[in-house]
Protein backbone atom coordinates (compact mmCIF):
# COMPACT_ATOMS: atom_id res chain seq x y z
CA UNK A 1 0.00 0.00 0.00
CA UNK A 2 1.06 3.57 -0.60
CA UNK A 3 2.96 4.83 2.68
CA UNK A 4 0.88 7.49 4.04
CA UNK A 5 -2.24 4.32 4.08
CA UNK A 6 0.56 1.59 5.48
CA UNK A 7 1.01 4.18 8.32
CA UNK A 8 -2.53 5.15 8.72
CA UNK A 9 -3.53 1.74 9.00
CA UNK A 10 -0.28 0.79 11.26
CA UNK A 11 -1.25 3.50 13.71
CA UNK A 12 -4.88 1.68 14.75
CA UNK A 13 -4.86 -0.71 17.83
CA UNK A 14 -5.98 -4.10 16.58
CA UNK A 15 -9.26 -3.95 14.00
CA UNK A 16 -6.80 -6.61 11.92
CA UNK A 17 -10.28 -8.18 10.39
CA UNK A 18 -11.02 -4.41 9.55
CA UNK A 19 -7.68 -3.63 7.95
CA UNK A 20 -7.75 -6.41 5.48
CA UNK A 21 -10.94 -5.44 3.98
CA UNK A 22 -9.12 -1.97 3.71
CA UNK A 23 -5.62 -3.72 2.04
CA UNK A 24 -8.46 -6.10 -0.39
CA UNK A 25 -10.08 -2.50 -1.56
CA UNK A 26 -7.05 -0.98 -2.41
CA UNK A 27 -6.57 -3.88 -4.53
CA UNK A 28 -10.07 -4.25 -5.98
CA UNK A 29 -13.24 -2.33 -5.15
CA UNK A 30 -15.98 -3.53 -8.21
CA UNK A 31 -19.02 -4.28 -6.86
CA UNK A 32 -18.58 -2.44 -3.27
CA UNK A 33 -20.50 1.02 -3.25
CA UNK A 34 -21.50 0.76 0.31
CA UNK A 35 -19.59 -0.15 3.64
CA UNK A 36 -20.89 0.04 6.51
CA UNK A 37 -18.46 -0.18 9.58
CA UNK A 38 -19.74 -1.23 12.96
CA UNK A 39 -17.95 -1.97 16.27
CA UNK A 40 -18.04 -0.10 20.00
CA UNK A 41 -17.45 3.17 20.43
CA UNK A 42 -13.61 4.31 20.15
CA UNK A 43 -13.20 1.41 18.04
CA UNK A 44 -11.58 2.99 15.17
CA UNK A 45 -14.48 3.16 12.74
CA UNK A 46 -14.07 7.01 12.23
CA UNK A 47 -10.23 6.50 10.61
CA UNK A 48 -10.80 3.55 9.01
CA UNK A 49 -13.54 5.39 7.32
CA UNK A 50 -11.52 8.66 6.53
CA UNK A 51 -8.72 6.16 4.67
CA UNK A 52 -11.39 4.63 3.33
CA UNK A 53 -12.54 7.87 1.81
CA UNK A 54 -9.85 9.15 0.46
CA UNK A 55 -8.61 6.21 -1.10
CA UNK A 56 -11.97 6.09 -3.51
CA UNK A 57 -11.56 10.25 -4.13
CA UNK A 58 -7.87 9.59 -4.79
CA UNK A 59 -7.77 10.45 -9.22
CA UNK A 60 -4.81 8.30 -8.79
CA UNK A 61 -4.94 5.26 -7.01
CA UNK A 62 -2.61 1.98 -7.67
CA UNK A 63 -2.88 -1.29 -5.95
CA UNK A 64 -1.18 -0.26 -2.69
CA UNK A 65 -3.88 2.90 -2.10
CA UNK A 66 -4.44 6.41 -2.73
CA UNK A 67 -1.28 8.24 -3.55
CA UNK A 68 -2.05 11.08 -1.35
CA UNK A 69 -0.43 13.35 -3.79
CA UNK A 70 -3.21 14.30 -6.10
CA UNK A 71 -5.47 17.13 -6.30
CA UNK A 72 -8.38 15.09 -4.75
CA UNK A 73 -6.28 13.75 -1.66
CA UNK A 74 -4.68 17.45 -1.23
CA UNK A 75 -8.31 18.84 -1.25
CA UNK A 76 -9.52 15.88 1.27
CA UNK A 77 -6.21 16.78 3.61
CA UNK A 78 -7.41 20.31 3.55
CA UNK A 79 -11.10 19.41 4.54
CA UNK A 80 -12.39 21.22 1.55
CA UNK A 81 -13.28 18.59 -0.63
CA UNK A 82 -15.98 19.02 -3.04
CA UNK A 83 -16.45 15.58 -3.26
CA UNK A 84 -17.38 14.72 0.02
CA UNK A 85 -20.53 14.92 1.90
CA UNK A 86 -20.79 14.57 5.80
CA UNK A 87 -24.04 13.68 7.62
CA UNK A 88 -24.18 13.63 11.27
CA UNK A 89 -27.11 13.61 13.82
CA UNK A 90 -28.62 16.71 14.33
CA UNK A 91 -30.25 19.01 16.86
CA UNK A 92 -30.77 18.31 20.97
CA UNK A 93 -32.45 14.66 20.32
CA UNK A 94 -28.99 13.56 17.77
CA UNK A 95 -31.32 12.25 15.08
CA UNK A 96 -30.27 11.98 11.18
CA UNK A 97 -33.84 13.42 9.66
CA UNK A 98 -35.45 12.71 5.84
CA UNK A 99 -34.03 16.38 5.08
CA UNK A 100 -30.56 14.95 5.66
CA UNK A 101 -31.24 12.25 2.61
CA UNK A 102 -33.71 13.75 0.55
CA UNK A 103 -35.28 17.18 -0.05
CA UNK A 104 -38.34 16.33 -0.98
CA UNK A 105 -39.91 19.22 1.19
CA UNK A 106 -37.06 21.85 0.94
CA UNK A 107 -36.56 24.30 3.33
CA UNK A 108 -35.36 27.60 1.65
CA UNK A 109 -33.53 28.62 5.30
CA UNK A 110 -31.77 25.23 5.91
CA UNK A 111 -28.26 25.37 3.84
CA UNK A 112 -28.01 21.28 4.13
CA UNK A 113 -27.33 19.55 1.46
CA UNK A 114 -29.48 16.19 0.50
CA UNK A 115 -27.77 13.33 0.11
CA UNK A 116 -29.25 12.23 -3.17
CA UNK A 117 -28.85 15.91 -4.17
CA UNK A 118 -24.98 15.91 -3.92
CA UNK A 119 -25.00 12.32 -5.78
CA UNK A 120 -27.19 13.65 -9.00
CA UNK A 121 -23.84 14.99 -9.66
CA UNK A 122 -20.97 14.04 -11.32
CA UNK A 123 -17.79 14.51 -9.04
CA UNK A 124 -15.63 18.06 -9.86
CA UNK A 125 -12.32 16.78 -9.56
CA UNK A 126 -11.98 13.24 -7.66
CA UNK A 127 -12.48 9.76 -8.79
CA UNK A 128 -15.95 9.13 -6.91
CA UNK A 129 -18.38 11.58 -4.86
CA UNK A 130 -17.98 9.84 -0.94
CA UNK A 131 -20.61 10.67 1.35
CA UNK A 132 -20.20 9.54 5.03
CA UNK A 133 -22.91 8.58 7.61
CA UNK A 134 -22.24 8.85 11.20
CA UNK A 135 -23.69 6.92 13.57
CA UNK A 136 -25.84 5.45 10.75
CA UNK A 137 -28.36 4.42 13.76
CA UNK A 138 -29.13 7.38 14.17
CA UNK A 139 -31.48 7.80 11.28
CA UNK A 140 -35.57 8.03 11.63
CA UNK A 141 -37.34 5.78 9.51
CA UNK A 142 -38.08 8.26 7.06
CA UNK A 143 -34.38 8.90 6.78
CA UNK A 144 -33.50 5.23 6.45
CA UNK A 145 -36.50 4.32 3.61
CA UNK A 146 -35.03 7.19 1.70
CA UNK A 147 -31.83 5.84 1.75
CA UNK A 148 -32.79 2.99 0.54
CA UNK A 149 -32.94 4.15 -3.10
CA UNK A 150 -29.52 5.19 -3.11
CA UNK A 151 -28.46 1.72 -1.90
CA UNK A 152 -30.72 0.18 -4.67
CA UNK A 153 -29.77 2.29 -7.85
CA UNK A 154 -26.51 4.07 -7.03
CA UNK A 155 -24.69 6.19 -9.45
CA UNK A 156 -21.58 4.71 -10.64
CA UNK A 157 -19.84 7.57 -9.25
CA UNK A 158 -21.48 7.58 -6.02
CA UNK A 159 -19.64 5.64 -2.73
CA UNK A 160 -21.36 5.67 0.50
CA UNK A 161 -20.18 4.91 4.03
CA UNK A 162 -21.91 4.00 7.38
CA UNK A 163 -20.99 4.06 10.79
CA UNK A 164 -22.54 2.99 13.78
CA UNK A 165 -22.37 1.74 17.51
CA UNK A 166 -25.64 -0.91 17.45
CA UNK A 167 -25.71 -2.85 13.92
CA UNK A 168 -28.61 -4.09 15.11
CA UNK A 169 -30.72 -0.85 14.96
CA UNK A 170 -29.86 -0.79 11.29
CA UNK A 171 -32.62 -1.77 8.89
CA UNK A 172 -32.09 -5.32 7.43
CA UNK A 173 -32.92 -3.77 3.90
CA UNK A 174 -29.71 -1.63 4.27
CA UNK A 175 -27.50 -4.36 6.06
CA UNK A 176 -28.36 -6.52 3.08
CA UNK A 177 -27.16 -3.68 0.63
CA UNK A 178 -24.02 -2.79 2.32
CA UNK A 179 -20.20 -4.28 2.77
CA UNK A 180 -20.70 -4.65 6.82
CA UNK A 181 -17.13 -4.89 8.02
CA UNK A 182 -16.75 -5.95 12.30
CA UNK A 183 -14.51 -3.48 13.88
CA UNK A 184 -13.51 -5.01 16.77
CA UNK A 185 -12.22 -3.63 20.14
CA UNK A 186 -8.68 -4.56 20.40
CA UNK A 187 -7.52 -7.62 23.12
CA UNK A 188 -6.43 -6.68 26.20
CA UNK A 189 -2.58 -6.96 25.35
CA UNK A 190 -2.71 -4.85 22.61
CA UNK A 191 -4.20 -2.41 24.62
CA UNK A 192 -1.94 -2.51 27.41
CA UNK A 193 0.62 -2.30 24.91
CA UNK A 194 -0.21 0.75 23.34
CA UNK A 195 -1.27 2.32 27.12
CA UNK A 196 0.98 0.98 29.45
CA UNK A 197 0.03 3.75 32.14
CA UNK A 198 -3.47 3.42 31.72
CA UNK A 199 -5.25 1.39 35.02
CA UNK A 200 -7.75 -1.02 35.25
CA UNK A 201 -10.14 1.20 36.02
CA UNK A 202 -9.61 3.95 33.31
CA UNK A 203 -9.53 0.91 30.46
CA UNK A 204 -12.98 -0.08 32.24
CA UNK A 205 -14.09 3.12 31.74
CA UNK A 206 -13.12 3.21 27.98
CA UNK A 207 -14.37 -0.33 27.48
CA UNK A 208 -11.41 -1.35 26.02
CA UNK A 209 -11.55 0.84 23.33
CA UNK A 210 -8.71 2.90 22.35
CA UNK A 211 -10.20 5.82 21.00
CA UNK A 212 -12.47 6.26 24.18
CA UNK A 213 -9.08 5.34 26.21
CA UNK A 214 -7.30 8.19 24.54
CA UNK A 215 -10.35 10.25 25.72
CA UNK A 216 -10.01 9.34 29.48
CA UNK A 217 -6.52 9.46 29.55
CA UNK A 218 -6.45 13.13 28.47
CA UNK A 219 -9.22 13.98 31.07
CA UNK A 220 -7.57 11.95 33.68
CA UNK A 221 -8.57 13.56 36.56
CA UNK A 222 -12.01 13.90 35.70
CA UNK A 223 -12.59 10.21 35.20
CA UNK A 224 -10.36 9.99 38.89
CA UNK A 225 -13.30 12.32 40.29
CA UNK A 226 -15.81 10.38 38.48
CA UNK A 227 -14.40 7.39 39.80
CA UNK A 228 -14.74 7.77 43.57
CA UNK A 229 -17.82 9.35 43.29
CA UNK A 230 -18.95 6.10 41.81
CA UNK A 231 -17.31 3.70 44.67
CA UNK A 232 -19.09 6.01 47.57
CA UNK A 233 -22.56 5.97 45.96
CA UNK A 234 -23.38 2.42 47.12
CA UNK A 235 -22.42 3.30 51.11
CA UNK A 236 -24.73 6.30 50.95
CA UNK A 237 -28.03 6.54 52.46
CA UNK A 238 -31.49 7.45 51.05
CA UNK A 239 -31.31 10.98 52.84
CA UNK A 240 -28.06 11.68 50.78
CA UNK A 241 -29.49 11.16 47.45
CA UNK A 242 -29.66 15.19 46.46
CA UNK A 243 -26.59 15.67 47.78
CA UNK A 244 -25.19 12.87 45.21
CA UNK A 245 -27.30 14.93 42.93
CA UNK A 246 -25.66 18.23 43.32
CA UNK A 247 -22.13 16.39 43.85
CA UNK A 248 -22.59 14.44 40.70
CA UNK A 249 -23.67 17.40 39.00
CA UNK A 250 -20.70 19.45 39.76
CA UNK A 251 -18.63 16.78 37.88
CA UNK A 252 -20.70 17.25 35.02
CA UNK A 253 -20.20 21.19 35.25
CA UNK A 254 -15.80 20.13 34.63
CA UNK A 255 -16.93 18.03 31.96
CA UNK A 256 -18.84 20.36 30.17
CA UNK A 257 -15.57 22.78 30.98
CA UNK A 258 -13.10 20.41 29.50
CA UNK A 259 -14.94 19.62 26.44
CA UNK A 260 -16.44 22.96 25.53
CA UNK A 261 -19.56 21.27 24.99
CA UNK A 262 -23.70 21.71 26.10
CA UNK A 263 -24.52 20.50 29.20
CA UNK A 264 -26.61 17.49 28.11
CA UNK A 265 -23.40 16.34 26.45
CA UNK A 266 -21.44 16.91 29.51
CA UNK A 267 -24.10 14.86 31.10
CA UNK A 268 -24.48 12.19 28.60
CA UNK A 269 -20.97 11.30 28.71
CA UNK A 270 -20.78 11.29 32.33
CA UNK A 271 -23.62 8.96 32.78
CA UNK A 272 -22.75 6.76 29.89
CA UNK A 273 -18.92 6.31 32.09
CA UNK A 274 -21.30 5.95 35.11
CA UNK A 275 -23.47 3.32 33.85
CA UNK A 276 -20.50 1.42 32.31
CA UNK A 277 -18.66 1.75 36.02
CA UNK A 278 -21.32 0.02 37.32
CA UNK A 279 -22.25 -2.39 34.69
CA UNK A 280 -19.03 -4.03 35.88
CA UNK A 281 -19.40 -4.16 39.58
CA UNK A 282 -20.54 -7.43 41.02
CA UNK A 283 -21.26 -5.60 44.11
CA UNK A 284 -23.95 -3.17 42.40
CA UNK A 285 -27.48 -4.15 42.32
CA UNK A 286 -28.80 -5.15 39.04
CA UNK A 287 -31.18 -2.59 38.67
CA UNK A 288 -29.09 0.37 38.85
CA UNK A 289 -27.27 0.37 35.53
CA UNK A 290 -30.76 -0.06 33.86
CA UNK A 291 -31.83 2.84 35.66
CA UNK A 292 -28.59 5.30 34.51
CA UNK A 293 -29.33 4.33 31.23
CA UNK A 294 -33.13 5.11 31.42
CA UNK A 295 -31.73 9.13 33.18
CA UNK A 296 -29.21 9.12 29.94
CA UNK A 297 -31.89 8.39 27.22
CA UNK A 298 -34.11 11.11 29.08
CA UNK A 299 -31.94 13.90 28.69
CA UNK A 300 -30.53 12.62 25.51
CA UNK A 301 -34.70 13.23 24.73
CA UNK A 302 -34.75 16.88 26.45
CA UNK A 303 -35.52 15.95 29.71
CA UNK A 304 -34.35 18.80 32.55
CA UNK A 305 -31.05 17.24 33.85
CA UNK A 306 -31.71 18.99 37.38
CA UNK A 307 -34.72 16.88 37.83
CA UNK A 308 -33.79 14.15 36.12
CA UNK A 309 -30.90 13.23 38.47
CA UNK A 310 -32.75 14.06 41.18
CA UNK A 311 -35.03 10.91 40.50
CA UNK A 312 -31.86 8.73 39.52
CA UNK A 313 -30.28 9.57 43.00
CA UNK A 314 -33.11 9.09 44.71
CA UNK A 315 -34.22 6.00 42.75
CA UNK A 316 -30.54 4.35 43.44
CA UNK A 317 -30.42 5.17 47.21
CA UNK A 318 -33.86 4.49 47.99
Amino acid sequence: MSSSTVSKLDALIGLSTAKNVVRRLALDERGIHAILLYGPKGSGKSELAKIITQMWLCKEPNETGADDICRACMAYHRGNSPDVLMIEPQGASSIIPNKAITNSSPDKQDTLIPLLTFFRTSPMFSRHKVAVIRDAHRMNDSSSHALLKTLEEPHPHAKLLLTTDTVGSILPTILSRCLAVACEAPSEAEIAAAFPDATVEEIRFAEGTPGRLSTVLSRRELYNRLLRFAENLPNRKPGEALVASEEFQAIVEKFQSANDTGVRAANTEALDALAIYFARDPSCPPTWTQQIIEAHRRIIGNGGAAIVLDALFTGLLS
